[in-house]
């Protein structure tokens, strides 16, 4: 199955897997990207610039799934056909819930307008289904494409990871003194 996906963005992906010791979650590239041995799920991203590509057409169906997710940021750059990744993070979903709710708020901001418009079209005689199919509709139009993260919010919110990458990931997601909704640097 083709997953539309650049080669070098498997690679990196491929990379970052490798660099903390985690599994691939699944085979057919849908879902999460990585799994650990406690069963913790992660979403895998990299870079070489100052912003972060996430997936097109999301939406609440999108956030649903990430919002249960930790993630793993890698910057850096090709060095011939080897990616070096420059600074990697880790962010707890709660850590990414202030993103979260900003795309949130992008997607659902004209439900009260839509809402009124099908009321209006309920009063003058469009069926159900009609409304349903208009629904679907709707959602279809309010997904948005590829919302990016920028490096500066993965800094600020997130944990960087020097060394030791599996060890010391690990070791955050564990601590009992690990403050999700802050970032530090490990």
């Amino acid at each position: 199955m083709k997953s539309g996906r650049k080669p070098q963005d498997r690679d990196r992906e491929d990379a970052l897997r490798k660099l903390f010791d985690l599994a691939q979650a699944n085979q057919n590239r849908t879902g999460p990207d990585a799994l650990d041995e406690m069963g913790r799920y992660y979403e895998l991203k990299s870079t070489t610039r100052d912003r972060v590509s996430t997936a097109r057409d999301v939406g609440p169906e999108h956030l649903k799934k990430w919002r249960k997710l930790n993630w793993i940021f890698g910057r850096g750059q090709y060095a011939g056909k080897t990616f070096a990744f420059e600074k990697t993070y880790v962010l707890t979903p709660a850590q990414m819930e202030p993103w979260f709710s900003l795309i949130e708020a992008k997607i659902t901001q004209d439900d009260a307008l839509f809402v009124r418009a099908l009321a209006v079209l309920e009063a003058n005689g469009f069926t159900p289904a009609e409304c349903d199919r208009i629904r679907r509709a709707f959602r279809r139009g309010v997904l948005l494409n590829d919302p990016k993260i920028t490096w500066g919010y993965i800094q600020t919110h997130g944990v960087e990871i020097r060394r030791n990458h599996a060890k010391t990931l690990r070791r955050v997601l564990l601590s009992p003194n690990y403050d999700a909704k802050c970032g530090g640097r490990r």
